[in-house]
């Protein structure tokens, strides 16, 4: 028996273009793929790390990210979420910046300001973004506006929800 030949599937057809990437409802339905990808990842990681309740959001004195003081010796690039988030941003906005960018992100979906959450954060943002040819800085920037208008999501999905928009246009 032959093989089909790999310009064909299994029937014998010629398999689909893939054009539906260029038009707006393929597009459409790449954004919530991601959507969809970034869920998962969050019921796995509920899942995986236990379910505990959302501690309350620190204020900024409270803050378990402290700012680097201007004389003292800087936290290498691999222990620090906001430095390591710079290099990826290529450097083009301060430590200042992004610290900022991302504590308002995190307090706008009421995920408490730790080490840990800029960190999760900045990966989560990197998920929806590393693929769609659009500025990670630019979804964490639209999470604390899309934040007020979609209550009760968490962070990975509003920054989804933020991807696709500015992915399709929207933003």
């Amino acid at each position: 028996m032959s093989e089909p030949s790999p310009e064909t599937d299994s029937g014998g057809d010629p398999p689909a273009p893939l054009k539906f990437t260029q038009t707006t409802a393929g597009r459409f339905l790449i954004a919530c793929s991601i959507i969809a990808a970034i869920g998962a990842i969050v019921v796995v990681s509920v899942v995986v790390g236990g379910s505990h309740p959302p501690a309350a959001v620190q204020s900024d004195s409270q803050s378990s990210v402290p700012s680097p003081p201007a004389d003292a010796p800087s936290m290498q690039a691999a222990d620090d979420p906001i430095e390591q988030a710079r290099e990826v941003v290529g450097g083009s906005y301060s430590y200042e910046r992004v610290q900022q960018a991302t504590a308002a992100a995190l307090v706008a979906t009421g995920t408490p300001v730790t080490t840990d959450n800029f960190s999760r954060a900045w990966s989560s943002v990197l998920a929806v973004t590393d693929k769609l040819g659009i500025e990670p800085m630019d979804v964490m920037l639209c999470v604390p506006e899309l934040a007020s208008s979609e209550s009760g999501l968490t962070f990975p999905e509003v920054a989804a929800l933020c991807a696709s928009e500015i992915y399709l246009g929207k933003r």
